[in-house]
């Protein structure tokens, strides 16, 4: 390392020492900003994830008839419907569920709701076909097809519940994102307002560079140097965090939640390059902007 950035190093670690209490807030500031940004962007992995995942296993329930809407559906009739759904290109695949399969995965379901389930007689749910589609999008195809077949109640795409869960997701996500953004628009403010002090403190050392004929990019880079270093810290305790807590949650809750996969550490640490680009550009942009009044010395 040449002697002249050596100084630009020293001179940026004294400016850390010297407003350890500024620096201290500018360390925690962005690093509450970076970890909801960090929980956003693993949110959306999330979501994604899940996705793919449901999507795959997304099925059309067709109700079939038993006196209570409309006439019961035939053994013929019910054969029939199972041999033109099996022939169809877009089907990849047809389960029947008898009214005590559906009673039981009914009392599965809701077994924390003795109540609701007390309620419900067995022959209150009717039978059905489950049938899993080659691509989910293709429903209509089912649905004017067979929506009038000899037999049939009703026709439910599961795509409309999961429809409901990514729009409150995406509610969520993008709330978090928000934050997240106002918290760096606040972290940079913080960070603008340390180099200031800190160049204001060490006007006539700048002066004396000035007069001898330093670059204004030589006078401020120690300056920019201080705030990158500030916001370094504060992304590699975010993502520390988010390293130490997300895969433990997730492991909970797999455990917990057999339905859909989670994400892990992995993906954690593929959102960390994004936390120390986002912690040191936003210091290096706040820190330049800061320093332009102080140019002229």
């Amino acid at each position: 390392m040449t002697a002249r950035w050596r100084y630009i190093m020293v001179e940026a670690f004294t400016g850390l020492r010297r407003n350890l209490m500024m620096t201290f807030a500018v360390v925690l500031s962005v690093t509450v900003s970076l970890t909801l940004l960090g929980a956003s962007l693993l949110l959306s992995d999330q979501v994604d994830l899940a996705t793919d995942d449901w999507v795959g296993r997304v099925e059309v329930s067709i109700f079939l008839c038993d006196d209570r809407t409309c006439p019961a559906i035939t053994p013929e009739q019910q054969d029939d419907l199972r041999s033109e759904l099996e022939s169809q290109e877009v089907v990849a695949e047809v389960f029947y569920e008898s009214k005590r399969e559906a009673f039981e995965r009914f009392q599965e379901l809701f077994s924390d709701q003795p109540s609701l389930v007390d309620a419900i007689d067995p022959d209150t749910l009717p039978a059905s076909f489950r049938v899993r589609l080659e691509n989910p999008n293709l429903f209509n195809v089912i649905a004017d097809q067979f929506s009038a077949f000899p037999g049939v109640d009703e026709i439910v795409d599961q795509r409309e519940v999961l429809n409901q869960f990514l729009r409150f997701t995406n509610v969520v996500r993008n709330a978090a994102l928000i934050v997240a953004a106002i918290q760096l628009v606040a972290a940079g403010v913080l960070i603008a307002n340390t180099i200031r002090v800190a160049a204001f403190a060490r006007r006539e050392q700048t002066s004396v560079m000035r007069l001898v004929g330093a670059s204004n990019w030589y006078i401020r880079l120690p300056f920019v140097l201080e705030g990158v270093m500030a916001g370094l810290i504060g992304a590699l305790v975010s993502w520390g965090l988010l390293y130490a807590t997300v895969p433990r949650v997730a492991g909970n809750l797999s455990r917990d939640i057999e339905l859909m996969p989670f994400i892990g550490a992995e993906q954690v640490i593929l959102v960390g390059p994004w936390l120390l680009i986002a912690g040191t550009g936003i210091a290096a942009f706040s820190s330049i902007v800061a320093l332009r009044r102080f140019l002229d010395v």
